[in-house]
């Protein structure tokens, strides 16, 4: 199967827009008057926690109330997802989405995802997309993607494979490269990046998958061995890694970030939160400084980020039935 181009947000890369004016007294309006918590949906250390952990004290400035972090891990972004679902619309919860728990997650689990990943969500901005590397440890004999499918091949079903949760975007990655190429690796999740990627620094598992900003310096260090990005074209940061569709033409996963609201939190609320955003993601140490780990920051409005959700949604839960994926 070969997949389409990825069209980020509805077309062309977005490139970073201009932040609207904030009027004079913005922070001094009704909303907000207490302490805002963004909910991370998994354990320090991912790319949602070190987005959001640049983000918090530009949007503490910002809102005049702080911005604080807060990581609920578990059952692959669900609890965090779910928790902020139910939560009150008034602006005081948020989410910071991404291509797991709000995507690639509910098309894999479909009724039994514990919420609606559209209808209960208020869309604020998109923050970011994120190439991922394949790493494998240092003692796996390969050296470059080709030579992994060779292994993969010669050691059919021995092999095992590691990442941040069922339904996350490493899984989802690995699953549908085992079905272009009819390798067998068996899938141990983790509670998220930082543990799978541990193991796999320490051998427990041989191979993983994970965002460019997690993998790349433990790549650059000599811990693990990067063998391909999952972009389509190679990544700045790292250029020597070839991009898994130099070999399987069509090959893209990426991940992606975006900050999200309790559905029916009011507009003017989701306004001045996508202000302050564009505004956080086009300073230099925000969105310059996510660029350098590997990760491209993005901008825009509302309505573009819950379309992008939307057909996240429906060419993963297509990629689902294509595949016959369940959950494990």
């Amino acid at each position: 199967m070969t997949l389409p181009r990825r069209t980020i947000l509805g077309g062309a890369a977005v490139a970073l827009a201009s932040p609207a004016p904030i009027s004079r007294g913005w922070a001094q309006s009704d909303w907000p008057q207490r302490p805002i918590r963004m909910v991370i949906p998994y354990p320090p250390g991912g790319a949602s926690d070190i987005i959001a952990r640049l983000l918090s004290p530009h949007m503490t400035e910002m809102l005049g109330q702080t911005l604080v972090v807060e990581n609920r891990p578990g059952a692959n972004g669900f609890i965090a997802a779910e928790l902020v679902a139910r939560s009150a619309p008034d602006g005081y919860t948020l989410l910071m989405g991404n291509a797991g728990p709000n995507g690639m997650g509910p098309a894999l689990y479909g009724p039994r995802t514990p919420f609606d990943a559209l209808r209960d969500f208020a869309p604020v901005m998109a923050v970011s997309i994120v190439p991922q590397i394949m790493a494998v440890h240092p003692g796996v004999p390969v050296q470059d993607f080709p030579g992994f499918l060779a292994h993969a091949r010669e050691q059919q079903g021995k092999l095992s494979y590691g990442s941040a949760g069922v339904g996350s975007a490493g899984h989802m990655a690995m699953e549908l490269l085992k079905s272009l190429t009819g390798i067998q690796l068996t899938h141990l999740p983790y509670r998220g990046s930082a543990p799978s990627t541990a193991d796999l620094i320490a051998g427990v598992i041989p191979v993983n998958f994970d965002t460019v900003p997690v993998l790349l310096p433990h790549v650059r260090a000599g811990r693990v061995r990067g063998i391909a990005v999952t972009s389509l074209q190679r990544v700045p940061e790292a250029p020597d890694l070839a991009a898994i569709a130099e070999t399987i033409p069509g090959f893209e996963t990426v991940s992606w970030g975006g900050v999200l609201a309790p559905a029916g939190t009011p507009a003017p609320i989701i306004g001045k939160l996508n202000a302050a955003l564009r505004i956080a993601m086009a300073r230099p140490d925000v969105g310059g400084a996510l660029a350098r780990q590997g990760i491209q920051p993005q901008s825009g409005p509302p309505e573009a980020f819950g379309a992008y959700v939307a057909a996240e949604v429906t060419k993963w839960t297509a990629v689902v039935k294509q595949m016959g994926l369940s959950p494990e």
